[in-house]
């Protein structure tokens, strides 16, 4: 065999230690919580001095999301007690002539009775609830060495999984066996989708957009459209051209204008805190009209305007333990602000 091979001693050095360095980066490849990985073969060729290498890698990664409750206002029936009239008889008695008898008399008589009637209330109509959501792909691993030149072909294919069609060029997965991440755009393609070894940064900005209107608007009194209204006029619901055209004073669509001021009726039952701090009280037409125009309307001793907001959701995503995070993507949501501001 040494006659045969030359520098057989120097190759099978070379091939133990390249194969024990592949068998421990191939054990760093667990991606996810609950990933798994195999070595399928590792052979040394002798006629081209090449180390080929065959893994599967099976990624899997199970997280938490928490829904958030859904509350409403709804048509809620009640009951009152009232005194219902209904036709009753009596006996009174009649004399005529000396003569007295008992004669039926018709009259009004009310009774005590329970009347429904239905009042508009706060509702939990879907219960904040946590789901289990796993994403998993199994990917081969390719890898080949040659001892001659060290030239290596490294490829990662996972096929068609957490994240389309992911396959990592060399560097990409030398990277991997060094402990780091491939560019994040790589395997992240989707704002819907969490794949292994990510967990999700999204955060909700209702709360920081409607402080910063009322801050900047610190004279006047300012009522700032509810989160359920803001949630209901997403990209999610009415598409994202539409609701960015609406937020950047583009122009609205009949439809969308429709469906604003069937909205609006839920929307006054908030505004009781606003009107009775500057006695005003708006109409759906007044509010749609100012919202969509830009005009500003005089009530009493305030000037009022109606100006729509972009209330982003934020989807991020970001390396687990890491951090090394995504670029924000800001889906648009419309909001709106009713300012009124004094006269003099």
């Amino acid at each position: 065999m040494i006659d045969c091979i030359p520098n057989l001693d120097s190759i099978a050095s070379q091939w133990q230690s390249k194969a024990n360095s592949i068998r421990s980066s191939i054990n760093q490849v667990n991606i996810g919580n609950q990933g798994k990985n195999g070595i399928e073969k590792l052979e040394y060729n002798v006629a081209r001095g090449i180390i080929s290498l065959v893994a599967t890698v099976q990624a899997k990664h199970t997280w938490n999301v928490t829904i958030p409750e859904v509350r409403e206002r709804v048509p809620v029936d009640k009951y009152r007690w009232a005194d219902i009239p209904y036709p009753d008889v009596r006996m009174e008695r009649k004399c005529r002539l000396g003569v007295c008898v008992k004669v039926p008399v018709p009259f009004t008589n009310y009774r005590r009775e329970k009347v429904p009637y239905v009042e508009m209330e706060m509702r939990t109509i879907t219960p904040k609830r946590t789901v289990s959501q796993t994403a998993s792909a199994t990917c081969k691993y390719d890898y080949t060495l040659n001892l001659s030149t060290f030239e290596q072909k490294p490829i990662f294919n996972c096929g068609q999984g957490w994240s389309g069609n992911i396959k990592l060029d060399a560097s990409a997965i030398t990277s991997i066996l060094n402990g780091e991440m491939p560019t994040l755009g790589k395997l992240v393609n989707s704002l819907s989708v969490t794949p292994p070894l990510f967990k999700d940064a999204n955060r909700d900005t209702y709360n920081d957009e409607r402080n910063k209107m009322i801050a900047n608007h610190s004279s006047s009194f300012v009522y700032f459209s509810s989160q359920s209204f803001v949630e209901w006029a997403s990209a999610e619901n009415h598409g994202t051209n539409i609701v960015l055209a609406a937020v950047s004073g583009g122009g609205y669509g009949a439809e969308l204008v429709r469906q604003i001021q069937q909205r609006l009726t839920t929307e006054l039952g908030f505004l009781g805190t606003w009107a009775s701090q500057t006695a005003v009280n708006l109409g759906v037409e007044q509010i749609v009209s100012m919202l969509t125009t830009g005009e500003v309307m005089n009530f009493g001793k305030f000037r009022v305007s109606v100006k729509a907001v972009n209330v982003p959701y934020v989807y991020q995503k970001c390396v687990v333990n890491r951090g090394d995070c995504t670029p924000e993507a800001k889906s648009p949501r419309l909001g709106f602000a009713i300012i009124a501001t004094p006269s003099n």
